[in-house]
């Protein structure tokens, strides 16, 4: 029964997790989308920005609401998050400068749209755009990952309350 429960509670604690990387996810992809596209940034830069903003709105929300700590935030703990944070937004870059530099998938959805009737292409920012989303699922891994066994993780004293 118990073990029951903590699947139950682990079940939950991964779609909070996943709301808040939603919703953390779109900021990201808006920054990005603002900083390249609008503001003409690097798109390298641009990742480092954005990524930045939606940490830190990150940090809280997960730190409060999925993770459930109580108190003030710990230095200690910031510090592991922003760690986390930096090897998954290198993740992004990484992910996102093979998929447009390198493998061109953006040539594989266009072939797809063709094959399915619709004649929009992309191509330009569409396509580093396109290319940025799929590097999101590699990088959200990373982000769980790190947050639940490293950064959140409960201590001994606490697995016992």
């Amino acid at each position: 029964m118990q073990k029951n429960n903590e699947m139950k509670k682990n079940i939950f604690q991964i779609l909070k997790f996943g709301l808040i990387g939603i919703l953390n996810t779109a900021l990201d992809y808006f920054l990005f989308f603002v900083f390249f596209s609008l503001l003409n940034i690097n798109k390298n830069l641009a990742q480092v920005l954005a990524t930045a903003i939606a940490m830190t709105n990150s940090y809280f929300f997960n730190r409060y609401w999925t993770f459930n700590k109580q108190g003030k935030a710990q230095f200690g703990e910031m510090w592991k998050f922003v760690i986390v944070n930096i090897v998954s937004m290198c993740v992004t870059i990484l992910c996102l400068n093979l998929f447009y530099d390198f493998m061109h998938i953006e040539n594989i959805a266009n072939s797809i749209l063709s094959a399915v009737g619709i004649s929009y292409q992309l191509m330009d920012d569409s396509a580093v755009m396109f290319c940025k989303l799929v590097a999101v699922p590699f990088s959200l891994a990373v982000n769980f990952i790190g947050n639940r066994l490293w950064v959140f993780a409960k201590k001994t004293d606490e697995k016992s309350n």
